[in-house]
């Protein structure tokens, strides 16, 4: 904060208090996820801002208790509870992404709110987490955040215009804590979506991917937490994303293989890359001749 009450234990507020008072004409906006973090968005409406929930439900319902919120904030400058608790999540779970704009409450809300629902190639519609960090950067490309699996951008130009109307600024926090501040050249107006955004096979295909390495993190947690006891809790995304591009290298696709592949590699670690009868084995199933649950079997 200017004043230095948050200089030393949260330097990313004070960056965004410092914009704050670059720009006072700004309102701040939070998109907060209380499925990620059941204190939300209670932790962040202490300071009496409107709050709504981005999928439509009512506050205090079933559904709402695990769904994105968007939740008024006080001027970042002006400091506070809302933006000491902000500072302390943020680095520790990717719960909430922080937005300015010279608009409304309820003109973000009507514009932030259509791009809860994407529609697929097929026609089918589906939720699509636009407010996850991890998604939110491979969306839309950020350059500097090197902990994206997929590092996109996965809209087109004209996509991330759309998504980004009305907005002035948007900041996220990435999994190892860095803040992020989404490229806003100008402020474009804000849309009006006539039918869910249309995506693409491909763009589908790398959003899928994107989120792979926390879903096969999430399966071998659940099966086989013991692997996992070696490795420290903040560095297990990057193993599993790791290991992920060995299992695609030899055609793996199914969640049961990718889960598979990465045990077997928690499991014989270095010997998978050096063991020659290892290698064989994993050379056929490449090859197709092998399935990798037969080669699993096999292996020494």
């Amino acid at each position: 904060m200017i004043d230095g009450i948050y200089t030393e234990q949260y330097p990313h507020i004070d960056t965004l208090a410092a914009v704050a008072s670059n720009e006072p004409q700004w309102n701040w906006y939070a998109i907060a996820d209380s499925a990620q973090n059941d204190a939300l968005p209670g932790a962040l409406t202490s300071a009496g801002g409107q709050v709504r929930c981005l999928l439509g439900a009512t506050q205090g319902s079933p559904l709402a208790e695990k769904s994105p919120h968007l939740i008024e904030l006080p001027d970042p400058a002006r400091g506070g509870a809302v933006w000491e608790w902000i500072g302390r999540m943020a680095l520790r779970q990717p719960c909430v992404t922080v937005l300015a704009s010279r608009l409304s409450f309820e003109a973000i809300f009507e514009q932030i709110k259509q791009f809860a629902e994407i529609r697929l190639p097929d026609g089918t519609e589906m939720f699509f987490a636009f407010w996850d960090p991890a998604i939110l950067g491979t969306v839309m490309g950020q350059e500097d955040d090197s902990t994206l699996h997929v590092r996109g951008p996965v809209f087109d130009e004209e996509q991330r215009a759309m998504l980004l109307g009305g907005l002035a600024g948007w900041w996220y926090w990435d999994r190892d804590g860095a803040m992020h501040s989404l490229k806003i050249d100008s402020e474009a107006p804000p849309v009006r979506l006539a039918k869910p955004l249309i995506l693409a096979q491909s763009q589908v295909d790398d959003l899928v991917e994107a989120s792979m390495p926390d879903h096969v993190l999430f399966y071998v947690d659940l099966n086989q937490p013991f692997l996992l006891n070696d490795i420290p809790p903040k560095e297990r995304y990057g193993y599993v994303a790791r290991a992920l591009t060995g299992a695609r290298e030899i055609g793996l696709e199914t969640m049961k293989d990718l889960v598979n592949y990465v045990c077997v590699s928690l499991i014989y670690g270095t010997r998978l890359r050096e063991d020659s009868g290892i290698g064989e084995l994993l050379a056929r199933v490449k090859r197709g001749e092998l399935r990798f649950s037969a080669a699993m079997k096999l292996m020494p």
